[in-house]
């Protein structure tokens, strides 16, 4: 019987529009608010973080003075006159919003005599909350402790600058090789043009996916807000709980999304395309062409960066459980929640009505504005995502798409814990 078919019932589900409206209005005014809503000011913690990133930039910029400008930039390096307007700059922003400690006031004297070329006390002793000398050993501490302008060469900054070219350099050569499989890669995504998806998931309809989609994001906005409060409200949490209720946000909401579309689990992997084969030459390829096309990108969008004292920097990232909280989160369930939802069900559920391209355009648009990013960051985010999408019309299997997304997002993670966050 027809109706004895739950894939069919399913299928023949008539979603009221008021509904998707609604749906769409909650999820838009918490947009809203995110990106045009009047701030609170800097969240606590923020001098922290603000001050590992500034403290690791002078170190690794001491310990590359001499290297070519190529192996800096290899390394993600700055010069030392670069590292020191940067950080001047982010320790303005903070004391202008008085969320500068005594730490941070150390630190922004020390680099004001530095930019300078002042003595250290002088500028110590016109700020407006003079403190005694911190005991940590961090640049600027070696700078009042001194009065030098030369930072002594050590064992931490020399292993900090061989990590960095260590990380980068991998990176770089991963790309070069894909190169050697670029004009498979791009094939493969002009194939996405000609490609028609097959089985049930080709016949969801706009509404439907979009329905399932927003009410998955709305149940993560919601578990997020609710881990966040508890956060606030307990005692410091174990790494090992943090990094387990951070899974269990990501992954809830598309085993909510899963639910609502499939009777049986057995029937998933074959339906959203996550029992093909793995394609490492085509993921390599894809790789290459990211990297590339993100470098005169970040040029060009470079002005319209958001001033973050932090450079989007998070106090769960640091030592071994930081990585082993990137490993987890960003590099193993984020690639794997988000591509399900995203790709399998929101870009699926699009294509089948709109088309490629536009399904393409949309879903990566929805995808970029919920990372919340600077400019830069979204659209490089939303090209990952329009890449993306076309690898999985070409190929039908959701498996490449993960692990594309998993290596991209190592490749972001690993160096910047490298730099930031690896113990010293």
């Amino acid at each position: 019987m027809y109706e004895a078919n739950p894939y069919r019932a399913i299928l023949r589900r008539e979603i009221p529009e008021p509904l998707i409206a609604l749906l769409c209005f909650v999820l838009g005014i918490w947009l809203w608010d995110h990106y045009f809503g009047e701030t609170a000011g800097y969240a606590p913690g923020t001098e922290q973080i603000a001050l590992v990133k500034i403290d690791r930039d002078l170190q690794l910029a001491e310990a590359m003075s001499e290297d070519p400008p190529l192996l800096r930039w290899l390394a993600h390096g700055h010069t030392v006159e670069d590292a020191v307007e940067n950080g001047v700059h982010s320790l303005r922003l903070l004391a202008e919003a008085d969320a500068l400690g005594p730490t941070g006031y150390h630190a922004y004297a020390a680099l004001l005599a530095t930019k300078e070329q002042a003595p250290i006390r002088q500028y110590l002793s016109q700020l407006s909350m003079p403190s005694e000398d911190p005991d940590s050993p961090t640049w600027w501490n070696t700078k009042l402790r001194t009065e030098n302008f030369s930072f002594p060469e050590n064992a931490d900054t020399a292993s900090l600058r061989s990590r960095a070219i260590m990380v980068g350099s991998i990176i770089w050569t991963l790309a070069i090789v894909g190169l050697a499989f670029l004009p498979m890669a791009l094939r493969c995504l002009g194939e996405a043009f000609t490609t028609e998806p097959k089985g049930y998931s080709s016949a969801w309809s706009p509404s439907l996916g979009l329905t399932v989609f927003l009410v998955a994001t709305l149940a993560w906005i919601g578990f997020t807000l609710m881990v966040e409060l508890g956060v606030m409200t307990l005692p410091p949490l174990h790494p090992a709980v943090a990094i387990f209720l951070d899974s269990l946000v990501r992954i809830l909401p598309t085993l909510i999304a899963l639910a609502l579309l499939f009777k049986k689990a057995r029937h998933i992997p074959r339906s959203i395309g996550l029992n093909g084969h793995l394609h490492p030459p085509l993921i390599i390829g894809l790789f290459a062409l990211l990297v590339f096309v993100d470098q005169p990108m970040r040029w060009a969008l470079a002005r319209f960066t958001t001033d973050d004292p932090t450079g989007g920097l998070s106090f769960a990232d640091p030592g071994l459980f930081g990585l082993g909280f990137l490993l987890i989160s960003a590099c193993i369930i984020a690639p794997i929640a988000e591509e399900i939802l995203y790709r399998g069900v929101l870009y699926r559920s699009l294509a089948n009505k709109l088309g490629v391209l536009a399904a393409a355009l949309v879903s990566s648009v929805i995808f970029s504005s919920l990372h919340f990013y600077d400019i830069y960051g979204l659209v490089s985010v939303a090209t990952f995502g329009f890449v993306c999408a076309l690898l999985y019309q070409s190929t039908g299997s959701l498996i490449n798409v993960v692990a594309l997304h998993m290596l991209y997002n190592a490749s972001i993670t690993l160096p910047e814990w490298t730099i930031y966050h690896a113990p010293m």
